[in-house]
């Protein structure tokens, strides 16, 4: 008997074989040659880190990689979200791909070369997914597969989205979903459909949601391949609506709970703002299909990158006009071709493609489907002996024609097109139309047209990828272990919780990077109450972003910021400049230094509250004041302890000097003109340094980066970051009581109003003494984990709710002694309960809505499929029996 032997050489695999292996290593081996050239690490000093992925997605990462090493729990809740948040729903988003599980050995200065590994893996995989899928429906064999699969994995959108490395693994699922899908309709297992499908709501919920409604213009379309009878149809489609429920059903688990999530967090953003318009025209599509039609704006309010190669698109029209194909076919693929075509164009479809709200950057991100489809239409057609006729060439070219000349003539509409592209595109078009009417009497034309393939396909790659830059991998690892050193330093301890501020900031999650509680966070699952509550506070935020960093002595101590880490922007040498957001001239000489990093001092908030705490019932009735976040801070605290003592008081400027400006009588609310425009204008304001504590300055949403610069002292301040609601800045308070202090404004336009531009001064003395007496009533802790805080408290005679800096959330359950009691909403933001007087034990406990629902809905599923299997299994073998 022999024994079988596996065969390495590849030279005696089958075509298949071979021509699979070359379909994944094609795009890798290009891929990483390409980035090598650009000096990519290892081979050079950049990395792949460009926009969310450097900004974001790689501080996710890295907050995996620690919470499964450190405290799973972290994984439902987090800390590091902001002020706090269910982080399971962002797990789910930005998470659960198993590719991240290969980043787990990477250190976080390595990350960036294994994620540059894994968008590597990515587009092989791409590309041998498309091949191995054209290989199952059997409609290509050979060197064919190498060629579709490399297109797909190539293609304009998976250029301009390597970066979104979250949403690829749906892209490389999506043809093996459609082919075993096909495979299934045709009497073979509903496993593999049922599992990949399931596998790719785990991966990202969100672009399966699209590749879902692609299936089912799909299936409509499939439904036209055969003269079915009505009863076939009827068994077709039950078995496609049986198969895809099994799916959803099997991975309920991660999107039941996470639409929860959404529905309370954006669910009041959905339809909104939504115009019965076209936003583009069929012809700005057509511009899309030129080599390199992209620039960096794209990215943000661009078109949909569907570049696919004029092999494709030459395809795409033969099947429309061929008579190989049944007219039902043909007709429904040119409905189903018009439908993606006018969602690209219709802005209420293009916002139910991205789940009912406007994508935020990355429009047109359901345009993966379009591609898979010109691709897969075409793949159904390809022969080495496809024969075209005189109509299906001339019309085509004049279409080709007519698309190109009404381009051309509007050139200037299209900044990211040249007419270098244009005639680069014309002439590849021209060459392989040709090579195609002539295939079937000169074969050699194959090896000419895969050339022109190849050609095509790379000279949009590195034109496209050109226009991306991307972050200096020296920089990224200084900052990173200049920010880990000193984070190191913080003490750690299961039975306590601080949080952390920064006068700087690599990113908006660099808590999430270097595990602490802090107050920032970028993330698509954003609570929109902790967007209010910085907007109450003073800070920058958005709809998936809040950014504190500037805070106040009141607003450090009330959030339980116990360490700033601080740079000083006149001194420091391994931060670069870019990332400050405010020189925290309030905490020099109020937060002790306990010790310096790299030229990063840690300082130490002693005034910080414990995150849970007992306040007066007066904080019930708080009410925030919009525009007005000195108020809303001096209010609040007052509130806490029912005191009628403000904690700031509005000042006067001591002096204003305008320099080719009218000086206003009244600085707040003034509207300054420069007298002549093409000179410079400024506007010098004085301040006196105050005898009771620091002093702040706010600035209205009239005031930004794009019409005024600030300087303090003669020190350029940073660019004032974007912002919807007044800020607060703080500001120099060094010399002697009385010392004098400059704030110059320098318009940057000829006109600027000074929205709530006013000065403010805290009384120190009101901070120390009721920060310590909050203090006083604080948790102490027992256990602390992100989502189980125990612990135990005295709450004095009068001070009968218990606050805390909690984001509210219904999920939150608060037991006092042992029985769980109501919880209320503080502020109109903080989670809070009301209790008596005396000596408690206190239990915070937080559980992800509806995630053991979905468990056991995902089980069921899987159990009724494993007993359909067995009943099935059982029934053959009894028919065999027989």
């Amino acid at each position: 008997m022999h024994k079988k032997t596996i065969n390495l050489n590849p030279l005696q695999w089958r075509a298949n074989t071979q021509s699979l292996w070359l379909s994944f290593l094609g795009p890798v081996i290009f891929i990483a040659g390409y980035f090598a050239f650009r000096g990519v690490a290892p081979f050079g000093d950049n990395t792949i880190l460009t926009v969310d992925l450097g900004q974001q997605y790689i501080d996710f990462i890295a907050y995996l990689k620690d919470s499964l090493l450190q405290d799973p729990s972290r994984l439902l809740y987090s800390f590091s979200k902001g002020l706090g948040g269910n982080f399971y729903s962002d797990g789910a988003y930005y998470l659960f791909s198993p590719f991240n599980l290969l980043l787990l050995p990477f250190s976080k200065t390595g990350l960036p070369l294994g994620i540059f590994l894994v968008t590597i893996l990515r587009y092989g995989l791409a590309s041998l997914s498309m091949a191995w899928a054209l290989r199952l429906m059997r409609w290509q064999n050979g060197f064919a597969l190498s060629v579709f699969g490399s297109i797909y994995a190539l293609s304009g959108w998976m250029l301009v989205n390597q970066l979104n490395v979250i949403w690829i693994d749906v892209v490389i699922l999506l043809p093996l979903i459609v082919a075993f899908l096909e495979r299934y309709l045709a009497g073979y297992s509903y496993w593999p459909y049922i599992l990949l499908l399931s596998l790719a709501f785990i991966c990202n919920y969100y672009m399966t949601y699209m590749a879902g409604l692609f299936l089912i213009f799909y299936f409509l379309w499939r439904l036209t391949w055969e003269p079915y009878s009505f009863y076939e149809r009827l068994k077709l489609a039950g078995k496609f609506i049986f198969s895809s429920l099994m799916g959803i059903g099997l991975s309920t688990f991660v999107w039941l709970p996470t639409a929860m999530t959404l529905h309370n967090s954006k669910g009041q953003h959905f339809w909104e703002n939504v115009k019965n318009v076209f936003d583009n025209t069929p012809v700005d599509l057509i511009t899309k299909f030129f080599p390199g039609a992209f620039n960096f704006k794209q990215i943000e309010t661009g078109l949909p990158n569907i570049f696919v190669g004029s092999l494709i698109l030459i395809l795409c029209w033969y099947f429309f006009t061929t008579k190989n194909v049944r007219w039902p076919t043909r007709i429904m693929g040119v409905v189903v071709t018009a439908f993606f075509v006018v969602s690209m164009l219709y802005q209420p479809l293009n916002v139910v493609w991205h789940g009912f709200s406007f994508p935020v950057w990355y429009p047109y991100r359901f345009s993966f489907v379009f591609i898979f489809w010109l691709i897969w239409l075409s793949a159904s057609v390809w022969s080495p002996k496809i024969e075209f006729s005189k109509f299906q060439v001339i019309s085509l070219a004049g279409l080709a024609i007519a698309a190109i000349g009404w381009i051309i003539y509007r050139i200037d509409q299209y900044e990211y097109l040249n007419l270098y592209q244009i005639g680069l595109g014309a002439t590849i078009f021209t060459l392989i139309l040709i090579g195609l009417t002539q295939i079937h009497k000169h074969p050699w034309w194959i090896a000419v047209i895969g050339l022109l393939v190849g050609i095509d396909m790379i000279i949009n790659s590195v034109l496209t990828l050109n226009h991306l830059s991307y972050l200096s991998n020296s920089e990224y690892q200084t900052v990173v272990k200049t920010i880990q050193k000193n984070i190191d330093t913080l003490p750690h301890k299961s039975n306590d919780f601080y949080r952390v501020t920064k006068n700087f900031q690599r990113t908006k999650d660099d808590p999430m990077q270097f595990g602490y509680a802090g107050g920032s966070v970028f993330t698509s699952m954003l609570e929109n109450q902790q967007s209010d509550l910085m907007a109450t506070f003073g800070q920058p935020e958005g709809d998936n972003y809040i950014a504190y960093g500037g805070g106040t002595l009141i607003s450090d101590s009330l959030l339980g910021m116990r360490y700033l880490l601080r740079l000083d922007q006149t001194t420091n040498q391994q931060i670069p400049s870019a990332m400050f957001n405010d020189n925290r001239y309030d905490a020099q000489e109020n937060y002790k230094m306990i010790s310096q990093q790299q030229g990063i001092q840690v300082t130490k908030n002693k005034n910080a509250l414990p995150l849970i705490f007992a306040s007066d019932p007066t904080v019930l009735n708080f009410k925030t004041h919009n525009d007005d976040p000195i108020k809303n801070q001096s209010d609040l605290w007052q509130s806490l302890l029912g005191s009628e003592d403000k904690a700031f008081q509005n000042i006067n400027f001591s002096g204003a000097q305008a320099e080719n400006l009218m000086t206003p009588e009244t600085v707040t609310g003034a509207f300054l003109s420069k007298n002549n425009q093409k000179k410079n204008a400024s506007l010098t304001l004085y301040y006196q340094k105050q005898a009771s504590g620091p002093t702040y300055l706010t600035l209205g949403t009239a005031l930004n980066s794009d019409n005024l610069e600030l300087q303090v002292d003669g020190q350029i301040i940073y660019p004032i970051p974007a912002h919807r609601h007044t800020m607060i800045y703080t500001l120099p308070d060094n010399g002697q009581v009385g010392d004098q202090h400059q704030i110059k404004l320098i318009l940057k336009t000829n006109t600027v109003w000074l929205q709530n531009v006013s000065l403010y001064a805290m009384r120190q003395d009101i901070w120390d003494k009721q920060a310590k007496q909050l203090q006083k009533q604080g948790i102490k802790y027992q256990t602390v984990k992100s989502n189980d805080i125990k612990g135990t408290i005295n709450v004095p005679k009068g001070e009968n709710v218990l606050m805390s800096t909690i984001p509210y959330s219904k999920n939150w359950s608060v037991s006092i002694d042992g029985r769980e009691v109501n919880t209320v909403k503080v502020a109109g933001n903080f989670l809070g309960a009301v209790v008596s007087s005396g000596d408690h034990r206190i239990e915070y406990e937080y559980k992800v809505p509806l995630l053991h629902e979905g468990l056991f809905i995902s089980i069921g599923f899987m159990i009724f499929l494993l007993g359909m299997s067995w009943s099935e299994s059982s029934k053959r073998r009894h028919s065999l029996h027989e």
